[in-house]
């Protein structure tokens, strides 16, 4: 059986989960949100979502985008972001630099689930979207400052 881009990011993502076999079973069987917790490579940073689509069209093209989740009824995005470099970002008014341990409940990457969906899904390489790109992103003369 061939496994899927999906698949491969779904596996990444359930590294930090307590019963990974658990967390995919809920993603194939149901339409439900897991709870994953940010310890080990990578850290969640919170932003409002419009200037977050802003940033993604800035980052995307220098190809180190990695995982965003978006919320349409928060509305907020949260970035994935390297672990040893997150707090880097807690001076950009913005942004919410959440702890080690800090819970994202996640929606299967193909389909979302209550108002929640992934705009850049993990796709098992670990790429994390790199905390100087969105930095400038957010920063004074970043994207989402015009």
């Amino acid at each position: 059986m061939a496994v899927i881009r999906g698949e491969i990011g779904r596996q990444w993502l359930t590294h930090t989960v307590a019963n990974p076999q658990q967390a995919l079973r809920i993603w194939a069987l149901d339409d439900q949100l897991v709870p994953v917790p940010s310890s080990g490579a990578w850290r969640v940073v919170a932003a409002p979502l419009y200037p977050s689509i802003d940033a993604m069209c800035a980052i995307r093209p220098t190809g180190a985008l990695g995982p965003v989740l978006a919320s349409v009824r928060e509305p907020l995005a949260w970035w994935l972001v390297p672990a040893d470099e997150a707090d880097d970002l807690a001076d950009l008014r913005q942004l919410t630099v959440h702890p080690r341990g800090w819970v994202l409940d996640c929606p299967h990457e193909g389909i979302g689930s209550e108002g929640r969906l992934w705009l850049e899904p993990p796709d098992g390489s670990g790429r994390l979207t790199p905390v100087a790109q969105l930095g400038a992103a957010f920063g004074p003369a970043g994207v989402t400052a015009r």
